[in-house]
């Protein structure tokens, strides 16, 4: 991989991306969105902790850099089994993200709910936020 497909994305040091699946440059919906969820991390990580969510990693075409305007943000998270029902917990997390960012097209997935093959293609194009 030559160097600008290593790491294509650096939004003031704090969101870089390395660049695993395609050797061009992101488009630019996908700037736009990766800056959007760079703009509001601290408000996001405080959902994160209301939730007892950890590890969130955006996958999908914003982390392949192929987004397009209608894409939608999707976001993995781990979640405890042993700290209440998952699923209710990632319905309230994507709820509040959802009117955090003001995007109703973003969705939060507990990465130990997900089954195979739509787990292994996510956790290969996952990117931490």
């Amino acid at each position: 991989m030559n160097a600008a497909a290593a790491l294509v994305f650096d939004h003031d040091g704090t969101f870089p991306v390395p660049w695993r699946h395609v050797e061009e440059r992101p488009t630019p919906e996908t700037l736009a969105l990766r800056e959007l969820l760079d703009a509001r991390r601290d408000e996001f990580r405080a959902l994160l902790a209301k939730y007892a969510a950890t590890n969130p990693k955006v996958f999908g075409s914003v982390a392949r850099g192929t987004a397009h305007a209608g894409s939608d943000i999707d976001i993995l998270v781990e979640m405890d089994p042993a700290d209440g029902n998952q699923l209710m917990r990632a319905s309230g997390l994507m709820e509040e993200t959802r009117e955090l960012f003001g995007r109703d097209d973003i969705d939060v997935f507990p990465v130990q709910l997900l089954k195979r093959p739509i787990s292994e293609s996510a956790l290969e194009d996952a990117i931490a936020l």
